[in-house]
Parts: structure tokens; C-alpha cells; sequence
């Protein structure tokens, strides 16, 4: 447990880091980086409860979604980010092949960096309960 639990940190690092861009991007009014970002947090954090529950992922975004949803469902977390998930995988993608569209302007930014802000939040102090 304690392996798991130094990776699942790990991951959480990586995610607050991510997040720090998605803060800089909301400020800057970057949409495209703070939706890049922000998708990369989110896996980071599936991939740190996954590792803090001692569960198997797949390094492919379906699988992601898939923990991201059973881990809401057996009420280890508060949030179901599937839907997040894709919505952000969706938006990266058209920004990757220069196609972003108008509903990547609609997203309020703030609001992007505030919801994963608290995600991470909840898995960290999830994993000092653990320790």
C-alpha cells in the first residue's frame, strides 16, 4: 500500500502542476491551454485514486472515464468527471487539429480552474486519510 500510495502522490504533483497552467491559462484568457491542461489534471488525478485504491488503468483515455465513473459510483469520490472527461478530450482534440469551435469559447475558464482546484482538493485530503 505504501508503493501505491507514493505513486498515487506522484500523479497528484503532477495534476497540481497542471492545474497551476490552468490557473495561468483562465487568467490569460487561453482557452486552448486551459482546456489542454486541465484534461491532463484530470487523468492525473483518476490515475492517483486508481493508484490509491490499488486499482489497474490503461493508459488510454476511454479507461480513464470508465475509473473516473466507478470511482464516483462506489462513492469513493464526490464528482463523476466522466462526463468532464470527454467534454475536455473533445476540446483539446479540435484545438489539436486547429478546429476549435464556438463552445470552446462558452467555457468559463474560472470556473474549469475552481471545479479542479476542488477535485484535487478532495483527493489529497482522501489520501491523508489514508497514511
Amino acid at each position: 500500500m505504501l508503493h501505491e500510495l507514493e505513486q498515487a502522490g506522484e500523479c497528484l504533483a503532477r495534476a497540481k502542476s497542471q492545474l497551476e497552467r490552468v490557473q495561468s491559462a483562465a487568467h490569460d484568457s487561453d482557452p486552448e491551454n486551459a482546456v489542454l491542461w486541465a484534461f491532463y489534471a484530470y487523468e492525473n488525478c483518476v490515475i492517483a485514486l486508481a493508484e490509491m485504491h490499488e486499482r489497474s488503468w490503461a493508459k488510454n483515455h476511454v479507461d480513464k472515464v470508465r475509473l473516473a465513473r466507478a470511482f464516483y459510483a462506489e462513492e469513493l469520490i464526490s464528482r463523476d468527471i466522466g462526463d468532464e472527461l470527454e467534454e475536455l478530450n473533445r476540446l483539446r482534440k479540435d484545438v489539436a487539429y486547429d478546429e476549435p469551435g464556438a463552445d470552446l469559447d462558452e467555457r468559463d475558464l474560472e470556473m474549469i480552474a475552481s471545479e479542479l482546484e476542488e477535485y484535487i482538493d478532495e483527493i489529497e485530503s482522501l489520501m491523508g486519510a489514508l497514511k
